[in-house]
């Protein structure tokens, strides 16, 4: 049992991973293509306003700003941190329904566990994070959107690293609590603490120190898209993520478990 953990959730999630990876495959092939009929149009000559900004939307009629707008700044990036908050949040589901010491009960340590179920979630989110920058470049060239095929798998990067640091707080919250109805609102409160920490800092002056405390900031906050790499970004978030995964080990293997 020991060495199946790892391959056991994959395999249980898999019916949840096929079905995300469409998701995320169809939604840029809905809004890329459109981008050049849309501009001939003028319909993308859309006035820019605070809530705009406070979103992270930038300007709809050039071909980055459409791209970062529609997919790495809305569904793409909702999408991504939903799946991350889903598949963290298996451990303290099972162990909320009572189904966890079936495992325990197996010659497995809690760390071993718990470290396969984080492998697991980052070769999941691996695989959306293939899917949605595949399917970016695609639906791109179909818009005949110019932005550099580097700079796209660069954004889709930072989003694929925020999914994992919002799956592994998941996973530390469920470490916390062990409820899965807890798990998930407290993993939405911090999603949403980070969103609109990211969004006031880029929208009250004096306060873009906000910005730093969000993980958003460091997925898209420098523009990827128009810079391309920033390593340091991407290096906070896989420091998050590894630092949360840590932090709910030595959780869950501290407190007494509701099983």
């Amino acid at each position: 049992m020991n060495s199946s953990i790892f391959t056991q959730t994959l395999k249980e999630q898999r019916r949840g991973l096929i079905g995300w990876s469409v998701g995320l495959a169809v939604v840029p092939l809905m809004y890329l293509p459109s981008y050049q009929s849309l501009k001939e149009q003028g319909s993308l000559n859309i006035k820019q306003n605070d809530m705009y900004t406070a979103m992270g939307m930038s300007d709809f009629g050039s071909a980055a700003g459409y791209l970062h707008s529609t997919i790495f700044a809305m569904m793409g990036l909702l999408l991504m941190v939903i799946f991350a908050v889903t598949m963290g949040g298996r451990t303290a589901a099972q162990e909320d329904s009572g189904t966890l010491d079936l495992l325990l009960a197996q010659p497995i340590s809690r760390s071993a566990l718990l470290w396969q179920r984080f492998a697991a979630l980052a070769v999941q989110i691996g695989i959306v994070t293939t899917v949605l920058g595949l399917s970016v470049i695609a639906g791109a060239r179909a818009g005949k959107i110019e932005v550099p095929a580097g700079n796209i798998v660069a954004a889709t990067a930072g989003l694929g690293l925020l999914g994992l640091a919002v799956g592994a707080l998941t996973l530390l919250v469920g470490a916390v609590t062990g409820k899965r109805a807890l798990t998930l609102g407290f993993a939405a409160l911090l999603v949403v603490g980070g969103y609109l920490a990211n969004s006031l800092g880029a929208l009250i002056d004096g306060a873009t120190w906000l910005r730093k405390l969000s993980p958003f900031h460091y997925a898209i906050g420098d523009s990827p898209l128009m810079n391309g790499w920033n390593a340091g970004n991407l290096a906070v978030l896989a420091v998050l993520a590894a630092a949360a995964a840590g932090l709910a080990l030595t959780v869950f293997n501290r407190r007494e478990l509701a099983v």
